[in-house]
Protein backbone atom coordinates (compact mmCIF):
# COMPACT_ATOMS: atom_id res chain seq x y z
CA UNK A 1 0.00 0.00 0.00
CA UNK A 2 1.52 3.36 -1.11
CA UNK A 3 2.14 6.01 1.94
CA UNK A 4 -0.17 7.95 0.10
CA UNK A 5 -3.12 5.52 0.82
CA UNK A 6 -2.27 5.04 3.76
CA UNK A 7 -2.50 8.72 4.40
CA UNK A 8 -5.96 9.46 3.00
CA UNK A 9 -7.03 6.04 5.05
CA UNK A 10 -5.56 7.43 8.16
CA UNK A 11 -7.41 10.39 7.46
CA UNK A 12 -10.89 8.84 6.99
CA UNK A 13 -10.67 7.24 9.33
CA UNK A 14 -9.44 9.84 12.35
CA UNK A 15 -12.11 12.06 10.36
CA UNK A 16 -15.08 9.87 11.16
CA UNK A 17 -13.73 9.62 15.15
CA UNK A 18 -13.15 12.92 15.89
CA UNK A 19 -15.62 15.59 17.58
CA UNK A 20 -13.31 18.19 18.27
CA UNK A 21 -11.30 21.18 16.37
CA UNK A 22 -8.43 19.82 18.40
CA UNK A 23 -8.80 16.70 16.70
CA UNK A 24 -9.01 18.04 13.29
CA UNK A 25 -5.76 20.43 14.27
CA UNK A 26 -3.94 17.62 15.55
CA UNK A 27 -4.95 15.02 12.53
CA UNK A 28 -3.84 17.49 9.88
CA UNK A 29 -0.66 18.18 11.81
CA UNK A 30 0.59 14.20 11.44
CA UNK A 31 -1.08 14.27 7.72
CA UNK A 32 0.96 17.14 6.28
CA UNK A 33 4.03 15.70 8.44
CA UNK A 34 3.73 12.76 6.86
CA UNK A 35 3.61 14.03 3.06
CA UNK A 36 6.53 16.61 4.20
CA UNK A 37 4.33 19.82 4.14
CA UNK A 38 4.70 22.83 5.13
CA UNK A 39 3.06 24.93 8.10
CA UNK A 40 0.90 26.64 5.62
CA UNK A 41 -0.61 23.41 4.32
CA UNK A 42 -1.42 22.34 7.82
CA UNK A 43 -3.64 25.73 8.49
CA UNK A 44 -4.95 25.54 4.73
CA UNK A 45 -6.47 21.99 5.63
CA UNK A 46 -7.46 22.51 9.15
CA UNK A 47 -9.33 25.63 7.65
CA UNK A 48 -10.75 23.98 4.92
CA UNK A 49 -12.38 21.46 6.99
CA UNK A 50 -13.70 23.79 10.08
CA UNK A 51 -14.23 26.92 8.15
CA UNK A 52 -12.25 29.19 10.82
CA UNK A 53 -9.45 30.59 11.27
CA UNK A 54 -6.72 29.17 13.95
CA UNK A 55 -7.19 32.14 16.27
CA UNK A 56 -11.15 32.25 16.29
CA UNK A 57 -10.94 28.86 19.16
CA UNK A 58 -12.10 30.08 22.53
CA UNK A 59 -10.02 27.94 24.20
CA UNK A 60 -7.02 28.37 21.92
CA UNK A 61 -6.07 25.44 20.23
CA UNK A 62 -2.90 23.85 22.02
CA UNK A 63 0.25 22.41 19.23
CA UNK A 64 -0.17 25.11 16.97
CA UNK A 65 2.43 28.05 15.32
CA UNK A 66 2.70 31.19 17.71
CA UNK A 67 1.19 34.14 16.37
CA UNK A 68 4.01 35.55 13.50
CA UNK A 69 5.29 32.06 12.77
CA UNK A 70 6.68 31.98 9.02
CA UNK A 71 3.92 29.84 7.21
CA UNK A 72 6.29 28.73 4.20
CA UNK A 73 8.64 26.41 7.29
CA UNK A 74 8.25 22.84 6.52
CA UNK A 75 6.04 21.29 9.39
CA UNK A 76 8.66 18.98 10.17
CA UNK A 77 10.97 21.96 10.88
CA UNK A 78 8.38 23.25 12.94
CA UNK A 79 7.10 19.70 14.95
CA UNK A 80 10.45 18.87 15.45
CA UNK A 81 11.37 22.43 17.26
CA UNK A 82 8.39 23.61 19.04
CA UNK A 83 6.97 19.55 19.68
CA UNK A 84 9.64 17.80 19.88
CA UNK A 85 8.29 14.38 21.97
CA UNK A 86 5.69 14.13 18.81
CA UNK A 87 8.51 14.25 16.19
CA UNK A 88 10.52 11.18 17.48
CA UNK A 89 7.11 9.99 17.88
CA UNK A 90 6.34 10.49 13.97
CA UNK A 91 9.76 9.14 13.35
CA UNK A 92 9.81 6.27 15.27
CA UNK A 93 6.70 4.40 14.24
CA UNK A 94 5.18 3.86 11.09
CA UNK A 95 2.39 5.86 9.43
CA UNK A 96 -0.13 2.64 10.55
CA UNK A 97 0.18 3.58 14.23
CA UNK A 98 -0.53 7.79 13.68
CA UNK A 99 -3.97 6.69 15.07
CA UNK A 100 -2.57 5.58 18.17
CA UNK A 101 -0.75 9.30 18.21
CA UNK A 102 -3.79 10.91 17.72
CA UNK A 103 -5.89 8.76 20.49
CA UNK A 104 -2.57 9.53 23.21
CA UNK A 105 -2.96 13.15 21.90
CA UNK A 106 -6.50 13.84 22.40
CA UNK A 107 -6.19 13.45 26.70
CA UNK A 108 -2.57 15.23 26.06
CA UNK A 109 -2.23 18.79 27.28
CA UNK A 110 1.35 18.70 25.47
CA UNK A 111 1.74 22.40 24.01
CA UNK A 112 4.05 23.90 21.62
CA UNK A 113 7.86 25.12 23.30
CA UNK A 114 8.13 28.63 23.28
CA UNK A 115 11.33 28.61 22.65
CA UNK A 116 12.87 26.00 19.58
CA UNK A 117 14.37 23.21 20.73
CA UNK A 118 18.04 23.18 19.90
CA UNK A 119 19.86 19.70 18.88
CA UNK A 120 23.70 20.49 20.73
CA UNK A 121 25.16 17.82 18.46
CA UNK A 122 23.78 18.79 15.28
CA UNK A 123 24.27 22.33 15.81
CA UNK A 124 28.09 22.05 16.76
CA UNK A 125 28.00 20.21 13.45
CA UNK A 126 26.62 22.98 11.75
CA UNK A 127 29.02 25.48 13.37
CA UNK A 128 32.35 23.14 11.96
CA UNK A 129 30.80 22.92 8.66
CA UNK A 130 30.16 26.66 8.93
CA UNK A 131 34.20 26.96 10.15
CA UNK A 132 35.52 24.54 7.55
CA UNK A 133 33.79 26.38 4.45
CA UNK A 134 35.21 29.61 5.47
CA UNK A 135 38.41 28.32 5.96
CA UNK A 136 38.10 26.80 2.23
CA UNK A 137 36.67 29.87 0.47
CA UNK A 138 39.69 31.95 2.12
CA UNK A 139 42.61 29.19 0.46
CA UNK A 140 40.25 29.61 -2.86
CA UNK A 141 40.36 33.51 -2.68
CA UNK A 142 44.47 33.67 -1.43
CA UNK A 143 45.35 31.02 -4.07
CA UNK A 144 43.26 32.94 -6.88
CA UNK A 145 44.77 36.40 -5.97
CA UNK A 146 48.53 34.79 -4.92
CA UNK A 147 49.92 36.57 -7.88
CA UNK A 148 48.50 40.27 -8.32
CA UNK A 149 51.27 42.04 -6.22
CA UNK A 150 53.13 41.74 -9.42
CA UNK A 151 50.54 41.75 -12.00
CA UNK A 152 51.57 44.78 -14.31
CA UNK A 153 47.93 44.73 -15.07
CA UNK A 154 46.29 45.90 -12.14
CA UNK A 155 46.06 49.60 -11.63
CA UNK A 156 47.91 51.16 -9.02
CA UNK A 157 46.86 54.29 -7.68
CA UNK A 158 49.45 57.59 -7.29
CA UNK A 159 52.13 57.39 -4.82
Amino acid sequence: MALREVLDEFFQQAASKMSTPQEYWDACLIRTWRKAGTVFDVVLSFQSITNKKLGEFEPALLRTPAFGFPWKIGVRVFVANHLSKISKRLWEQPAEKDIALLNKLKESKYDTEKEAVEDKALGAEQRAAKRSRAKIEYSITKYANRNHATDWNVNKGPR
